[in-house]
């Protein structure tokens, strides 16, 4: 759907070089200067003109149909004055038809998106810092399905490595210990490898018989880490976030596939044994310009593999699957370690998947950490979250049961966390604080959740809205108009949140929704209006607004809640 087809045809028609991507049109900065306007500096950079020229060009050589009454060049904008029944007529049409599809773009179609994220080690619950690569992965996931892309979701299970080597030597029976005591095992681990060396070098023998195919060892790191992964998979649950496939790092032991790296690393004389007898990548060969990160180890002097080496093989299958787009979300700290594997994989003329980087949620006191046992776990968070939300809603549903008052509490707990993560774009911090975070009032999900709440309460009211629009749609008012485009615009939110590989706008257009819908309701009667006509076509303004909310939460991971 495309609600200003009618101002984007004809300019494409008069400018053929232009694509749909160089055309967005949003609200005017104010509506008595026109009731949407064109910014033109990307159109007209395409076209090589100054962007008031090509306004210009627009307004005096572009013929447009009866839905445009003006239009106004204003510097590098260009403002349109519009029949806004005529125009507000499609859009309600437009949302209302498309339904659940409202928004989408279609641009995956026949496509395929493999995604790999989250990969926590195995070593403890979650906690609500690890969430976010979690959460933003999920929600990249239902954005590119929303846009019809057929998306493989992948999961690396880091069972190797020294850390899971000292839980299996703390352990006994990995399935008799709770999942959330692994935490605190682990923590005790690596406190107890800080002084006590041998515990520390067994930690590596144990890696070292896991690799070398030790039966009993590999069985063992086999049950601790599937374990750990069953734990964290029943948290992340919660937050409605799930895999396709689940690779384990330890499948891709000396895998075959890198011989051809090797191969080229050494026909480029980038790789070479070090004093210690390891195995070691000079990136300064392959074109890394900086000291920091020159050197990469492959292997140690017994002949284990690092991890980034088995992460060269992973990276490979991952590219062999074929996927027209592959991405790999990565904490913003892992970022020169993915232009290290991209450099070795280029050696061989593999290529790497796009990465996407986020910033971290901090605590009061600074960075979480697993390992200094400083965090908020995840299910703590939920669990809080849940009966923070459980004393609202049992304040404001009293006429229901007490399991349906429950069910709404845990969806508006989900849409507390999910939304205070999600709607701060990826590239920056944000700090944790429960009183912020689970606000029912503000910038948050519950907002958008009572939305769209109040909006069927007075659906229920009105009954069964009439299907048909009428043709003089009566958009009479300026708090009807700003957010019949507001609407208009969320096919575009969608195509800019997919191509910039974010979601934080789709949050902010939510946000918005949610303001514009109450300046309508104040101002705009629906159910007394004072005309039939206005009746319906509010009633039908306000099924539309449900129904892209609907939508653009369900991109976030989100319920759009009838009653709460």
């Amino acid at each position: 759907m495309k609600p200003f087809e009618f101002l984007d045809g004809p300019i494409r028609a008069r400018f053929p070089e232009l694509s749909a991507e160089d055309i967005t049109f949003a609200a005017a900065p104010r509506l008595e200067v026109g009731d949407v306007a064109l910014r033109t500096f990307s159109a007209a950079k395409k076209l090589g003109m100054a962007p008031a020229d090509f306004a210009k060009a627009v307004a005096s050589g572009v013929t447009f149909g009866p839905e445009v009454r003006a239009v106004a060049p204003a510097g590098p904008y260009l403002n349109f004055t519009l029949d806004r029944g005529m125009v507000a007529r499609g859009i309600v049409s437009a949302v209302l038809g498309e339904g659940g599809q409202f928004g989408s773009n279609s641009s995956g179609a026949g496509r395929r998106l493999l995604i790999e994220h989250t990969s926590i080690n195995p070593n403890a619950s979650p906690h609500v810092g690890r969430a976010r690569n979690a959460m933003i992965g999920d929600t990249l996931v239902r954005l590119f399905r929303f846009e019809r892309y057929g998306v493989e979701v992948h999961y690396y299970v880091n069972d190797m490595g020294r850390q899971i080597g000292l839980l299996v030597l703390s352990c006994g029976d990995p399935e008799a210990l709770s999942f959330d005591a692994m935490l605190d095992l682990y923590v005790e681990a690596n406190a107890r490898a800080e002084h006590d060396a041998a515990f520390a070098e067994e930690g590596y023998r144990q890696l070292a018989l896991m690799e070398q195919g030790d039966p009993a060892v590999r069985a063992k790191f086999h049950a601790v880490t599937e374990r750990c992964l069953r734990g964290q998979l029943a948290v992340l649950a919660r937050l409605g976030i799930a895999y396709d496939r689940f690779d384990r790092e330890s499948n891709f032991l000396l895998d075959p596939r890198l011989d051809r790296v090797l191969d080229a690393l050494r026909e480029k004389e980038a790789v070479f044994t070090d004093e210690e007898q390891r195995l070691v990548v000079d990136l300064s060969k392959l074109g890394h310009a900086r000291e920091e990160g020159r050197y990469f180890v492959l292997m140690r002097a017994n002949g284990s593999s690092m991890y980034g080496y088995r992460d060269l093989a992973y990276t490979i299958d991952k590219m062999e699957r074929g996927a027209d787009v592959n991405l790999w979300l990565l904490g913003e700290d892992h970022k020169l370690y993915a232009e290290q594997q991209a450099l070795i994989l280029g050696a061989a003329g593999i290529a790497a998947p796009e990465p996407i980087y986020y910033s971290y949620i901090l605590l009061r006191e600074g960075k979480m950490s697993t390992r200094m046992g400083k965090v908020v776990l995840l299910s703590d968070f939920l669990d809080e979250a849940i009966r923070r939300a459980a004393e609202k809603v049992d304040e404001q549903c009293t006429d229901l049961a007490p399991a349906e008052r429950r069910a709404i509490a845990e969806k508006v707990a989900v849409a507390a966390v999910r939304f205070a993560i999600l709607k701060i774009g990826p590239n920056k911090n944000v700090t944790f604080d429960w009183e912020t975070s689970l606000s029912f009032n503000g910038d948050t999900g519950p907002y958008v959740q009572y939305s769209c709440a109040r909006i069927s309460s007075i659906l229920r009211k009105f009954g069964e809205v009439p299907a048909e629009i009428a043709a003089d749609f009566p958009a009479t008012t300026d708090a009807e108009w700003r957010l019949l485009t507001h609407l208009a615009s969320f096919p575009g939110i969608v195509a800019a949140a997919t191509a910039q590989r974010a979601c934080a706008t789709i949050a902010q257009w939510a946000l918005e929704s949610a303001r514009l819908f109450t300046g309508f309701y104040h101002d705009c009667p629906v159910l007394t209006a004072d005309s039939g006509a206005k009746r319906i076509a509010r009633v039908q303004l306000c099924a539309a607004t449900r129904q892209a909310l609907a939508n653009a939460l369900a991109i976030l991971g989100i319920e759009a809640l009838d009653r709460m």
